[in-house]
């Protein structure tokens, strides 16, 4: 590449010796534009690379909390960003919650679903870029029934009594096998939203209750915990 740029340089010194400043400027930009053109476009793509490099994976979030079939409110979203930036100490730009998530599933029909949703759904949960979310009951039977699996809330925060107050836990019972769907078992799958300090941002239903889940494909597993922690630890204050 710069072999080739010393050639052009070279090229254009030998024919222009004997022009003026101005006619050389002009003999340049009509025989050279195109090289000009390469030589910008391949300088812009080096600067990209090497901001990619080096500045690129500190942009990336350190936390993402995704929510499925509420209102889309990207307001609401940076304001709960904010909240538990503040109480985490992470720092707000590298907290992303968003809930453009709306999805069909089974028998749930939204109008205002699309398939690109679904799709980014299930692409970003298996990449591990997914840390928690939150979503009907009848969408994490239905990550189940596709293989999916969640975090026991008590390993991510080891530390805190995750059954006091016992109607904020949602328990599965069974085993992948069966999976039989009780009020209680032995593995706590995820939290009730209804009762967390999460509860103030969303619209809830008794029939199908929002649950706090945590994939086991994070790649911020004590993140995670944080916000776990955030949920159930702010709601009592």
């Amino acid at each position: 590449m710069l072999k080739m740029v010393r050639q052009w340089i070279e090229d254009i010194r030998t024919k222009t010796k004997d022009m003026d400043r101005g006619h050389a400027v002009e003999y340049v930009l009509n025989y050279y534009w195109y090289h000009i053109l390469l030589g910008a476009i391949a300088f812009g793509l080096l600067i990209l690379l090497i901001y990619h490099v080096f500045w690129g994976k500190n942009q990336k979030p350190e936390f993402t909390c995704v929510i499925v079939n509420q209102e889309v409110d990207f307001s609401r979203d940076a304001r709960m960003a904010e909240e538990f930036s503040a109480f985490s100490g992470i720092k707000k730009k590298k907290c992303s919650i968003d809930s453009d998530y709306l999805i069909s599933y089974g028998d749930v029909e939204l109008p205002e679903a699309n398939e690109s949703s679904y799709e980014k759904f299930f692409f970003n949960w298996s990449s591990g870029s997914i840390d928690a979310a939150a979503m009907p009951e009848s969408f994490y039977k239905y990550c189940l029934e596709l293989g999916g699996v969640f975090c026991d809330v008590r390993e991510l925060s080891p530390h805190r009594e995750t059954d006091t107050p016992e109607n904020r836990v949602y328990e599965r019972a069974g085993t992948p096998e069966n999976q039989i769907y009780e009020g209680a078992g032995e593995k706590y799958a995820a939290i009730y939203v209804t009762g967390t300090v999460l509860e103030k941002w969303f619209e809830t239903e008794e029939e199908d209750p929002l649950l706090l889940v945590f994939p086991v494909e994070s790649k911020h597993k004590e993140n995670s915990g944080k916000f776990l922690e955030y949920a159930l630890g702010a709601a009592e204050k």
